[in-house]
């Protein structure tokens, strides 16, 4: 097995709603994302959640293009501050399951001034936009119709959409996420305390 910090069990959250979350963290069965008792040592917490050990990260591939609303951005300005990319589209449901919790954790993590990025893929831009509005979005999404950053990512990206990916203030992949924020049907609070305490996690690394 690689050397990388797994989590698993995040299941069990989904019933416990973010009060129960921030027990757990305070109490330290989840305290900073399970610290490893020797280097490379795997410990579980969330099923869906994989912690990149500093020395195996990957670069973020260079990409820029148009945002949704006719921007631009370049993932290269991300660089020198943590970075929350995720990946969606307007037809996935899982995306929206979601989106609450992302936009809550974005504004948490505002003054920590770390940046969020979405990445529409496989979508149409008018239904992208109204997806945008409709959820009151505050950070930009690429719009990547054809998918070429998940092609460029590779083993580092997932097979559809939502996935989420947390890079280093050195423009390295630190954090997959793959699959719906907390593994399933759990509160917008809680799916931001997680994210937000993985972030966290990085910042320190």
């Amino acid at each position: 097995m690689s050397r990388r910090t797994v989590i698993a069990g995040i299941g069990a959250l989904g019933a416990l709603g973010a009060a129960g979350l921030v027990a757990l963290l305070g109490g330290g069965l989840v305290s900073g994302l399970a610290p490893e008792h020797t280097p490379g040592q795997v410990r579980q917490v969330a099923a869906n959640v994989v912690i990149v050990p500093v020395g195996e990260r990957r670069p973020l591939p260079a990409f820029a293009g148009q945002t949704v609303d006719g921007g631009s951005l370049d993932l290269a300005s991300l660089r020198g501050q943590v970075a929350v990319l995720n990946f969606w589209a307007s037809w996935c449901g899982p995306c929206r399951a979601e989106q609450a919790g992302l936009e809550q954790a974005s504004r948490q993590l505002a003054a920590k001034r770390v940046r969020f990025v979405g990445v529409n893929i496989r979508d149409q831009r008018a239904p992208a936009a109204a997806y945008l509005e409709e959820f009151k979005v505050s950070y930009p999404s690429l719009y990547d119709q054809p998918s070429r950053l998940p092609q460029l990512l590779r083993a580092d990206g997932g097979e559809g959409p939502p996935y989420t990916l947390v890079v280093d203030a050195k423009g390295r992949i630190a954090v997959r996420i793959f699959g719906v924020l907390g593994g399933g049907p759990v509160a917008p609070a809680v799916q931001a305390q997680l994210l937000a305490d993985v972030v966290d996690q990085v910042a320190r690394s």
